[in-house]
């Protein structure tokens, strides 16, 4: 038995407790499935548990916000992982909800680019309230161990009035 089963058993024995919260997160064998992983690793309430975020990501994976400075300068703001989930936690239960619209991706062995149109939502089925553009580097490792692709960097940019998303980067 893997420390895993000995552990999801002695949640459920032990503590009584359903599995201690544990999640079943979603394959990334394809790019496809890489995509509405994401979506569903960064939607929801801010306060969410993010185990499945994290196993997204490659070690030492980058998410990279671009947004202009009070001065007008466009400025890049790196953060890890956990960065990026300790800001999304101080939302609390508020929630918002991340949809790709269209993407492509380009591929080579082991490395994917992906060019995504985002939208944000209120809830799920809500009207977008903004979109952008992501940028997602992916590496694939290890082939056929099942761990299917991982994200090494998400740049990403919202649209404003000066700079919309183009209309070819639209569904």
């Amino acid at each position: 038995m893997t420390f895993r089963g000995f552990l999801l058993i002695g949640c459920i024995s032990v503590l009584g407790i359903p599995a201690c919260h544990a999640q079943a997160c979603p394959s990334t064998n394809t790019l496809p499935e890489l995509i509405k992983a994401l979506d569903d690793a960064v939607s929801g309430p801010g306060n969410k548990d993010r185990t499945c975020l994290r196993g997204l990501m490659a070690p030492d994976a980058k998410l990279i916000p671009v947004s202009k400075s009070p001065e007008g300068k466009w400025e890049s703001q790196p953060l890890t992982v956990e960065d990026w989930v300790t800001r999304v936690a101080k939302r609390g239960d508020k929630e918002f909800y991340e949809r790709q619209v269209k993407y492509s991706s380009q591929t080579f062995g082991q490395i994917a680019q992906i060019w995504s149109t985002f939208e944000i939502r209120p809830t799920p089925d809500g009207k977008a309230m903004a979109r952008g553009i992501n940028a997602i580097q992916a590496i694939r490792e290890g082939p056929g161990d099942g761990s299917g692709w991982k994200v090494t960097q998400i740049i990403w940019k919202d649209e404003s009035p000066g700079d919309p998303v183009r209309a070819k980067d639209l569904p």
